[in-house]
């Protein structure tokens, strides 16, 4: 796998909102992040997510690995799921 594909292959569900930080608490909302830049510590990434978000361009891969929520994502994966079937 590239480095792009492994990044896609994980998620980042960053704020706003409360119930992210419930299914999804202590860093894990930025899942993908982590794996593309896992020197950085959990309590970071969410400046690292907002500088990236504010630097890259709309058609950059980086923004395909972020979800409002919840519901986005798992319709994600069972798409994904369905496919590999």
């Amino acid at each position: 796998m590239t480095v792009t594909a492994q990044y896609l292959d994980t998620v980042n569900v960053p704020p706003p909102g409360y119930l992210p930080a419930l299914w999804a608490p202590v860093g894990l909302r930025y899942h993908a992040l982590h794996h593309l830049v896992p020197s950085v510590p959990y309590h970071a990434l969410g400046e690292v997510h907002r500088r990236l978000t504010a630097a890259l361009g709309v058609d950059s891969p980086y923004h395909k690995g972020s979800y409002d929520g919840l519901p986005g994502l798992v319709t994600r994966l069972y798409a994904n799921t369905q496919r590999k079937r």
